[in-house]
């Protein structure tokens, strides 16, 4: 077992945890003048917005949320193993996320796409005929977050075997 198992890699800690934070800031929200702010998590979306375009918690949500989760697991459990194996599981964590990351970035956009609202910024849109709305979205730290998470992981795992703490 000690074969396996030793010291552990600092920078995959560190990026397991910037996972966990990622996951509880916001990852993208949009400001409609008359109804407020809405925001999105890769498990919640939360405001009125949400009723207004039509879009709710998706089997996509919920499939990023098991991903998710199961890179944390992934990049804890790869920090802990020695060699190829510890490389791969914190390399395979960080592709994931990063993965994870734009899919949900490509369906916002999808959903923004739609209704003509910016992805990021401010635009002035009308909602089937009724008056000219202001809208404005924007990126949240959660989605930033997740992004140096992936990245963290993946550096974690090209330098494996230099970043690790030696308990001897």
């Amino acid at each position: 077992m000690k074969r396996w198992l030793s010291a552990f890699n600092v920078l995959g800690l560190v990026a397991g945890c910037v996972m966990i934070a990622a996951m509880l800031f916001p990852w993208w929200s949009l400001v409609i003048e008359w109804a407020g702010e809405t925001e999105l998590y890769p498990y919640l979306i939360s405001g009125p917005a949400s009723e207004l375009i039509g879009y709710k918690r998706s089997s996509q949500m919920t499939l990023l949320t098991s991903v998710l989760i199961s890179c944390i697991i992934l990049c804890f459990v790869g920090s802990a193993l020695r060699g190829r194996i510890g490389r791969a599981t914190l390399g395979a964590a960080g592709l994931l996320v990063l993965l994870g990351a734009w899919r949900l970035l490509v369906r916002v956009a999808g959903v923004a796409a739609r209704f003509d609202i910016p992805i990021q910024g401010r635009a002035v849109v009308t909602y089937g005929g009724f008056a000219p709305v202001e809208v404005s979205s924007r990126l949240r730290p959660g989605l930033y977050l997740i992004v140096l998470a992936g990245v963290l992981c993946l550096v974690a795992s090209m330098f494996h075997n230099k970043l690790r703490l030696r308990s001897e």
